[in-house]
């Protein structure tokens, strides 16, 4: 289960989905619509529908979306955006209806350090001892997604039952998911103290790779492992960190992204260190990702030495060149997915690799993907003394969606071969060929202007009956073409390419299992 459908299914008011489901369809169709149509979709009444429009439009003006607004001309309607980002739209919305719910408000009281009985989270939440119980059921179901579970004893102390870097992590991913960028605006934090405490604590070549969101996320993750630190305990934090042999590479100088000489204890900087790399891609750049791997490496990290010999031996098994840089990089990669199982709950939710869904959707796909996944069963049981906790306990499946991904990346693949057959204009049929070269990459296409028997695809300005039926043409009949045009030529050609080497991918998979009979 992906983690937003979760918060939907256990802590969101069945109205609240149903809201927040209509905002995506009305942004993913920005037409005008038959109120009946969309009645119909979402299986209500015309009128009850209306009502849910209604609500939204009141959302809307509540949170002070002014720019955003639903435009009606009876019996029509359509959402109107007018320049505002309808990602942070829906986001504002997704987080407000989260703070009213009152499961959402019982779950964030028992993250916090100060609710430490069911007295103090009455006293934060305004609900009763007894309606408090009633609700715990249904949270202990979400939390046990993770692995976790709160408790009450006898004499109401709360109890978490989990361990510190999961509590954490999962905190962090619902939170996450609820607001992403957004959250500052629900917590009105001050843009300024913000950029104080990230330049206080985090190095400024970490804080220098990352975007806007990334750097928001950091700044959500340093919050939770300095407000809601120890989860658990102090005590129970240490012994949890003293199962893991070399926890302590985490505050290596050359790993450690936080500053020295900061107001937190030894355990607290490597939970911020540990949920980094879990949650937060590219964290490192290159060269130093490709330092620590030797530092890992020398120290005989079994982590890193499992990726690699994987690596390698995935590379044999299934035939692909991936250059020596990246194999690294791929080790650490897999090494950050040893992590993952090694700290946090191997069925926790999870969002599947896009690449890993297209597997599934084919047949001939799907085939590769039992290969690889077969692969790994085998290597992992010749190699199960490297790492024999860690993979009593992994999560196969993870493992395989990152080899899937490699295999995709590397994998052989034959040329795309295009034909630019402008007759019109020679200058025009050359200015062609150069816009399409800087938007796609000459790895994987060829560009030509003659022998368009032999492309896959072809531009034309004219009919081209000769050509066989399996080459996929785009025609350019306009006199001039516009920056409209363009755009549709450049999404018509990225349709077939994709398509292409799908048909290619699938091509050669039969192929080899042919030849394995």
């Amino acid at each position: 289960m992906q983690t937003q459908e979760a918060i939907k299914t256990y802590l969101l008011k069945k109205k609240s989905n149903t809201k927040l489901d209509i905002f995506l369809f009305l942004s993913e169709h920005r037409f005008f619509i038959t109120t009946q149509y969309l009645a119909d979709h979402f299986h209500m009444s015309e009128s009850n529908f209306l009502l849910y429009i209604k609500e939204l439009e009141q959302d809307f003006e509540r949170l002070n979306l002014t720019k955003l607004h639903i435009d009606k001309q009876k019996p029509f309607l359509k959402l109107n955006f007018e320049g505002i980002d309808p990602a942070y739209c829906y986001y504002r919305l997704f987080g407000r209806y989260c703070n009213e719910s009152v499961s959402y408000q019982i779950l964030t009281s028992l993250f916090s350090c100060q609710t430490n009985s069911i007295i103090s989270l009455s006293q934060q939440t305004n609900y009763s001892a007894s309606y408090l119980y009633t609700k715990m059921k249904k949270i202990n179901a979400f939390l046990a997604l993770y692995g976790l579970s709160v408790s009450f004893s006898n004499n109401g102390r709360k109890s978490f039952s989990g361990k510190e870097v999961q509590i954490q992590y999962a905190a962090l991913d619902i939170y996450w998911n609820i607001f992403s960028s957004t959250a500052a605006d629900f917590y009105d934090e001050d843009p300024q103290v913000v950029a104080f405490m990230m330049n206080t604590f985090f190095k400024k070549e970490v804080l220098d790779r990352l975007n806007s969101g990334m750097m928001d996320k950091l700044y959500l993750l340093l919050k939770i492992c300095k407000e809601n630190f120890p989860a658990t305990s102090v005590k129970g934090v240490q012994r949890e960190f003293e199962e893991y042999e070399y926890i302590d590479f985490f505050i290596d100088p050359s790993v450690d992204i936080l500053r020295p000489n900061l107001p937190i204890c030894r355990e607290q900087r490597i939970l911020v260190n540990i949920l980094a790399r879990l949650s937060i891609t590219k964290i490192e750049s290159e060269k130093t990702s490709l330092e620590q791997y030797e530092l890992l490496r020398k120290a005989n990290v079994p982590h890193v030495l499992y990726s690699r010999k994987m690596v390698e031996s995935f590379c044999t098994v299934f035939d692909l060149f991936i250059p020596e840089k990246e194999k690294i990089l791929y080790s650490l990669a897999f090494a950050r997915n040893k992590l993952y199982n090694g700290f946090l709950n191997f069925n926790q939710p999870n969002t599947p690799l896009p690449t890993f869904m297209l597997y599934q959707e084919h047949n001939v796909l799907k085939e590769i993907q039992t290969a690889i996944e077969r692969f790994y069963m085998d290597f992992r049981e010749q190699n199960q003394h490297m790492l024999p906790d860690i993979l009593e306990k992994e999560n196969v499946l993870w493992m395989v969606e990152d080899l899937v991904h490699l295999y995709d990346r590397y994998k052989k693949q034959p040329l795309i071969v295009i034909g630019v057959n402008y007759t019109r204009d020679f200058y025009i049929s050359k200015d062609l060929i150069v816009k399409i070269e800087q938007i796609f990459s000459n790895e994987s296409i060829k560009i030509q202007n003659d022998f368009m028997e032999n492309c896959n695809i072809v531009i034309s300005d004219c009919p081209l009956k000769q050509l066989p039926s399996h080459i996929k043409k785009i025609y350019i009949l306009k006199g001039i073409i516009t920056p409209e045009d363009w755009k549709k030529v450049i999404m018509r050609i990225s349709e077939y390419i994709f398509e292409l080497k799908e048909e290619a991918l699938m091509n050669q998979s039969e192929k080899e299992n042919q030849d394995n009979l």
